[in-house]
């Protein structure tokens, strides 16, 4: 079932689709997130993110805590806009150092049992047949539990680690569209089913008959097959997809399970998961099967003014500067050649891209946008800084207002952020019935969808011409 309907009895919430809860991570030490300096507190661990330990920690928290998803954001470039170049990213430890995250996952899948991982690999620098070689392994060794958040990449810096010019932003999803064709071939249509028979008594590994070239030729691809790996239990990993721009929304309703919504504002994001349901159901999809999440910058406390404790203990060792990097980097605009008083004019960029600006909407200057991120809850919801219960009801009200499926934590400190979800605020989710419902086995597809397949619905474009 859907979460449409959402009922409130007394102070609690009856859902007939039980809440996903997943921690959002980046394998660096300046998390950009939530506030990419806070490497520097002391109760803050992430110096430790280039070792293992850190990461298996993690992982069992995540597993300990009842979550569900273990996600990884990426990037290939520094942020190098803010003041023409990236000094103050590398001062202060901006998404860096970017670690790759798919090496992580194998290690953090043997040390857990349940929780599902998901990754974020760009179409724009990699190749569809190396990378579906790499999912399909993903997929295998993690028994099925594994995601790819499909991302474009918008950082001229990554753009030039590979010698390339920054794509515009509509040529770059032309090009991922491609890309999953590709790799949807390779993943759906290149084994049979039953093509892989490993039988010591014939000494038959697999019939050849049932294995096919997929004879790729396109505008950015060139890709004959077959795929080298048999087929893994989701044989395509669950497709998590961020963009919130036009574009991006007619992306998620072609290809998506799983938006990470780019809005905070419940009522446009139930009015933009909407639109992208009933673009979905155009295409012949069916939109019920798919789910969303929002961020979560949390601070959570006993009282109120243990609240504002932990938020005046962040702000102590907040550098501003280091999330005016990441946001200009974000956006494409350097806000350090603009006076205080000056008006941000709107521009096109190929860099991020979320909804349409309104009209009506008031001018910010660059001064706005200084105070604005002067505060370390700069990107932070006032409805998750506060007591337990005042978040839990919090978070009940918005799924209410905007009928997402869950939420991700976007951590300000490491471990703490999790254990204070864990310890502080799971008791009052799970005395409204907000916390604990998520199925807990199978496939990571499996948990999301109503039906509990393993594998795409029929209606999805990877199943198109499927064996």
């Amino acid at each position: 079932m859907r979460l449409d309907v959402v009922l409130r009895v007394g102070v609690k919430l009856i859902i007939p689709f039980m809440l996903l809860f997943g921690l959002y991570e980046q394998a660096c030490v300046g998390n950009g997130s939530s506030a990419a300096s806070l490497w520097t507190h002391p109760a803050d661990d992430r110096l430790s993110a280039t070792s293992l330990r850190y990461w298996t920690d993690q992982a069992r928290r995540v597993e300990d805590a009842g979550m569900d998803l273990f996600f990884f954001g990426d990037v290939l470039g520094l942020y190098d806009t803010y003041r023409g170049g990236a000094e103050t990213a590398i001062r202060h430890g901006v998404e860096i150092p970017a670690l790759d995250p798919m090496l992580h996952i194998p290690a953090l899948a043997a040390v857990t049992d349940r929780i599902a991982f998901g990754t974020t690999v760009s179409t724009t620098y990699e190749h569809p047949f190396a990378h579906a070689r790499r999912f399909s392994t993903l997929d295998h060794l993690t028994a099925g539990r594994i995601g790819w958040n499909v991302v474009t990449s918008y950082l001229p810096g990554a753009a030039a680690n590979f010698g390339l010019d920054v794509m515009a932003h509509d040529s770059r999803y032309d090009r991922a569209d491609e890309f999953l064709e590709v790799a949807y071939a390779l993943w759906e249509r290149s084994w049979e089913d039953d093509a892989f028979l490993g039988d010591k008594a014939s000494g038959v590994f697999a019939d050849p008959a049932k294995v096919h070239r997929i004879d790729h030729v396109g505008e950015h691809f060139r890709v004959a097959g077959p795929h080298l790996v048999t087929p893994s239990p989701q044989r395509t990993p669950v497709i998590i997809q961020a963009g919130w721009s036009p574009r991006g929304r007619e992306f998620a309703a072609r290809h998506a399970e799983l938006i990470f919504v780019g809005d905070s504002d419940p009522v446009a994001v139930r009015e933009g998961l909407a639109g992208i349901r009933r673009r979905a159901e155009e295409l012949g999809r069916d939109a019920s099967q798919i789910r969303a999440v929002v961020g979560m910058n949390l601070v959570v406390a006993p009282t109120d003014i243990a609240v504002q404790e932990k938020i005046d203990s962040l702000q102590a060792h907040y550098a501003a500067e280091a999330q005016l990097a990441a946001y200009a980097g974000w956006g494409g605009i350097d806000f350090s050649q603009y006076a205080d008083d000056e008006p941000l004019v709107k521009r096109a960029t190929n860099a991020t891209q979320t909804k349409e600006t309104r009209s009506d909407a008031p001018v910010l200057t660059a001064g706005d946008v200084r105070r604005q991120f002067s505060k370390v809850t700069a990107f932070a919801d006032d409805r998750f800084l506060g007591t337990p219960d005042t978040v839990a009801d919090a978070i009940g009200a918005f799924v209410e207002e905007s009928g997402v499926d869950g939420f991700l934590l976007h951590p300000f400190l490491s471990p703490g952020s999790v254990d204070d979800f864990a310890e502080l605020l799971v008791p009052a989710l799970r005395e409204r019935g907000l916390y604990g419902g998520f199925p807990q086995d199978g496939t990571f597809r499996s948990r999301l969808r109503s039906d509990r397949r393993d594998r795409l619905g029929d209606d999805h474009p990877a199943r198109s011409g499927a064996r």
